[in-house]
């Protein structure tokens, strides 16, 4: 059996004879042996909700190296307890994620290279697991790649890397579609949409809990009115935000981009260098400003989100128009203005990121920072909720962010 130092326990199939199954068909070596296996969480509490990660120290002995070589790869499953992994199940976001990284991802990059462009814009993927819902990655870290701290969000240069990489995974996936067109028409559940509401009783006992905390809040407690008329129709006006656009173009959206799921290199003076996407669970066909008001509002420092926003939609329109131009796409390029017209159309994203999502995202204590918590609705779940907007970094965020929204119409 492998040695297992995790807090979630790896599943007891996943053991020595599964890795040299798969090393064995990927290295195609048959004679591969696996002599040892040790597995360890890859993120503590507060850092991901929606699946379990171990980091799997696989000793091999191989057809070319007589020595034993030591290997380290990411594995990535769905959560043993049933009731959490139905509950993102009925998302479909395991099978999804896997078609992401073994089918969608690989003809992104086709897309890229037939006009030049060798940008990696996602890990690899050794195995790709369906029946069991196992993902086993190259280990990014032995590669440098590393986490911003969550805590302290993005910088602008950080910010304008996304933005760069985001539209080029956009604009290929513009370019797929067009050559078939529905090729996406599956990716159709979003963290908010009609057909599962898994997550409807959680976000509701959120809102709840913030709009009890804002009575204590001098500047924002006139907004509690706007705050419950929203929470009565959460849902569908969510789910709006995840429609694909009628009147402008539509995209394959990351759908969950936020500090924790980019992972950069940096050079010797701290400088990002590069970076990949991981987290592929909640991407979905619709307007491609889901995606960059999803980040904004979750993931850059409070000064860049509050100055710099429209700047880095400018910085992606050229970006992703450019791109679009040179892949010849058949289809109408928006303008800049019409960005902004779909900016306004999905807006409620703003709401959403910035409200119900960020606390969670600057979190300090994360005793109880993890998916029990999250859905429960005991005394220990309320008190952790009411703590998030208790935070300092989240009240600043939120006193700037909700009279905004409000001058925008968003909360009407």
């Amino acid at each position: 059996m492998p040695e297992n130092t995790a807090s979630e326990a790896i599943p007891a199939w996943l053991n020595e004879k599964y890795f040299e199954d798969v090393l064995r068909r990927y290295e195609k070596d048959a004679n591969l042996k696996v002599k040892s296996l040790k597995t360890a969480d890859v993120t503590g509490k507060g850092e991901h909700y929606a699946s379990v990660m171990w980091r799997a120290a696989v000793e091999v002995i191989t057809t070319k190296s007589p020595s034993s070589e030591k290997r380290s790869y990411v594995v990535k499953s769905v959560y043993e307890d049933p009731a959490k992994s139905q509950m993102f199940a009925s998302y479909g976001i395991y099978q999804r994620e896997i078609e992401m990284y073994e089918k969608v991802s690989v003809e992104i990059e086709k897309v890229l290279k037939s006009v030049g462009d060798n940008t990696q814009l996602f890990p690899k993927a050794i195995h790709h697991d369906y029946k069991n819902e196992v993902l086993i990655f190259e280990d990014l870290a032995l590669r440098g790649f590393r986490n911003v701290d969550r805590r302290l969000r993005l910088d602008f240069a950080q910010a304008k890397m996304v933005m760069e990489k985001l539209a080029k995974m956009h604009a290929a996936s513009v370019i797929l579609d067009e050559r078939k067109p529905g090729t996406f028409s599956h990716f159709n559940q979003g963290i908010f949409n009609r057909k599962t509401t898994a997550f409807h009783d959680f976000f509701v006992q959120h809102l709840n809990i913030f709009i009890d905390e804002m009575s204590t809040w001098e500047e924002l407690k006139k907004y509690q009115p706007k705050m419950i008329m929203i929470r009565d129709d959460l849902n569908e006006r969510a789910s709006q935000v995840y429609d694909p656009s009628k009147d402008y173009m539509n995209v394959l959206i990351h759908g969950d981009l936020w500090t924790n799921n980019i992972m950069f290199t940096f050079d010797e003076k701290n400088n990002a260098k590069d970076l990949l996407f991981v987290d592929l669970q909640f991407s979905s066909w619709t307007s491609p400003v889901v995606d960059i008001l999803y980040f904004a509002h979750n993931s850059l420092k409070e000064d860049i989100r509050q100055t710099k926003i429209t700047e880095l939609i400018q910085y992606y329109h050229t970006q992703f128009a450019t791109l679009l131009r040179k892949l010849n796409t058949k289809k109408k390029i928006p303008t800049l203005r019409e960005m902004h017209m779909m900016v306004l159309e999905k807006e409620f994203m703003a709401f959403l990121a910035g409200v119900m999502m960020q606390p969670i995202m600057l979190v300090e204590d994360t005793t109880n920072a993890d998916m029990d918590t999250m859905i429960s609705d005991s005394d220990a779940s309320v008190q952790f909720k009411k703590n998030l907007y208790r935070n300092p970094k989240t009240q600043i965020a939120l006193k700037y962010l909700l009279p905004y929204l409000d001058q925008r119409g968003v909360l009407d």
